[in-house]
């Protein structure tokens, strides 16, 4: 039993854990360097070659730009109103250095007005306070390429162009959010270190402990619930809900797990119908399952209806104590008075399974085993 549960709980939890693998080491990964950027501080931009200008994040003080060549902007679907909500301007790279370029920065529409002007003082060489930015060097893609080589005239050739240019663009960020990185580099790993205890512990056999605790508490021995498992009735294709003499086996999430049918108080089904803008898109059918460790209830998804009604049946036709059905009146004497609600079957039998046939109701509280839609 226990080496069949190892081994379905394994092969349960790889793809998902491959999954979360695969997820942590991209997200770490693809957000590592900006990680450490972001906790040593940003990189000087104008200390960079040309050679070294790429995809990290730097810090720059801006004194004057080459004009706006590009804007980015937003459309309202019903009245087909623009919004500009970014804008392009050329930059050159540090102007000390003998091999200087020409790029782009990116920045929100509210500085174009900061941005124009500067362009403007520079153009009449006037002096302009330095516009400090933060920000993320991208690659152009094809669309952005197109207006910055445009934006020199259709007169420069293109090797010439492509000396004097990068194809990269700073886009703006406020400082605070550089940290972004360090969330969703620190997610990854999280990611990863789950997705490779997910592994480790089914493999393990430590994925079992809750269910030899499940066991432990309710007073068995692990030999009498291998039996017990052995000959429990199976009600899911994977055999990963069963129903046995001495306790109910299934799996939560990956974990396998198990209630003493002697706990056992109430079983009924709950249908519920699935309906997308009032079309019926679907029915799910569970078991519901209440029982003294768990009195807020259990609830045991199944294929239809007629798997419901099987358990539901079986339960009846095993477990004498067991209330089977539902009604509002059962629901409120739970709820309300559940000391009464025992004394409809918990406190009158003998809490010990029976052969299906030998179980003759106490009270019409067990008559159909009812559901709830």
């Amino acid at each position: 039993m226990f080496e069949e549960l190892k081994k379905r709980t394994l092969k349960g939890t790889l793809v998902w854990s491959i999954i979360l693998i695969l997820a942590g080491l991209g997200l770490a990964g693809w957000n590592a360097m900006d990680a450490f950027y972001a906790v040593t501080g940003c990189v000087d931009f104008n200390s960079l070659e040309p050679d070294e200008i790429k995809n990290q994040l730097v810090k720059l003080e801006l004194i004057d730009n080459a004009g706006c060549f590009l804007e980015e902007y937003s459309e309202n679907t019903k009245t087909h109103s623009r919004t500009t909500t970014h804008l392009y301007y050329v930059i050159i790279t540090n102007p000390e250095n003998p091999d200087t370029r020409l790029m782009a920065i990116k920045v929100p529409a509210r500085y174009m007005k900061e941005l124009d002007t500067m362009y403007e003082n520079a153009y009449n060489g006037i002096e302009t306070t330095p516009f400090t930015m933060y920000g993320k060097i991208k690659k152009m893609d094809s669309e952005e390429l197109y207006y910055f080589n445009r934006y020199f005239g259709s007169e420069v050739a293109e090797e010439d162009l492509a000396a004097v240019t990068l194809p990269y663009y700073i886009e703006y960020m406020v400082q605070p959010f550089t940290y972004v990185y360090l969330v969703l580099f620190i997610v990854g790993v999280g990611l990863l270190i789950y997705g490779i205890y997910r592994i480790a512990s089914a493999a393990s056999g430590s994925a079992l402990k809750k269910l030899h605790k499940d066991i432990a508490d309710a007073g068995y021995t692990e030999a009498s619930i291998e039996s017990d498992y052995r000959n429990a009735k199976s009600f899911d294709k994977k055999g990963t809900l069963k129903v046995g003499k001495l306790m109910t086996y299934y799996t939560n999430g990956s974990i396998p797990r198990a209630i003493p049918n002697s706990k056992m108080m109430w079983a009924y089904q709950n249908t519920v119908t699935h309906r997308t803008n009032g079309v019926k898109t679907g029915t799910t059918y569970n078991v519901m399952i209440y029982d003294e460790i768990t009195p807020k209830g259990h609830t045991f998804a199944v294929a239809n209806e007629a798997v419901a009604q099987d358990m539901l049946n079986h339960l009846y036709a095993t477990l004498p104590w067991i209330v089977v059905g539902y009604s509002d009146e059962l629901k409120k004497l739970y709820n309300k008075d559940r000391a009464q609600f025992l004394q409809l079957r918990y406190n009158t039998c003998e809490h010990t399974a029976v052969e299906p046939g030998e179980n003759a109701p106490a009270s019409d509280a067990n008559s159909t085993p009812d559901s709830q839609a």
